[in-house]
């Protein structure tokens, strides 16, 4: 990633964490008219994932620029959404609803935005990928 993409998402982070809830409200509605078939992978109250969500852009939004130090905890992330039911083919839509919630938080995502945006999800996602697929599958208990 630039420095230039990384201010753009730092700016844009800022801008919906004034709201970071209702930013993490929109994702869901968008995740899930997107895949209505994704819901059951979560409890019935949001409120929680919600925050966890948050938290987790925070973290990476913040270390950007270092991603190879957040490599390791992105890649454990990625084993335990495996674990939770979460396959390859779910973190495209979860991409789409990332670029819509974001298009809708900020009034209009730039296409510098939604370039930026685009990168850094799709690091995140190669390095969940990659750590869910080359590690075995917890034991059914």
């Amino acid at each position: 990633m630039t420095p230039a993409q990384i201010a753009r998402i730092r700016a844009d982070f800022a801008t919906i964490a004034r709201d970071a809830d209702g930013f993490a409200v929109r994702f869901y509605e968008c995740l899930f008219l997107l895949d209505p078939a994704l819901r059951p992978l979560f409890s019935a109250d949001l409120a929680a994932q919600r925050t966890k969500l948050v938290q987790a852009l925070a973290f990476v939004v913040a270390s950007l620029d270092r991603f190879e130090r957040i490599a390791g905890a992105v890649a454990d992330l990625g084993r335990r959404h495996r674990d939770y039911g979460v396959s390859a083919a779910h973190y495209g839509v979860v991409g789409t609803a990332l670029l819509m919630a974001l298009d809708a938080r900020l009034d209009g995502l730039t296409a510098d935005g939604r370039a930026a945006w685009s990168a850094a999800y799709s690091a995140l996602a190669e390095t969940m990928i990659e750590a869910a697929d080359a590690a075995p599958a917890l034991a059914a208990e």
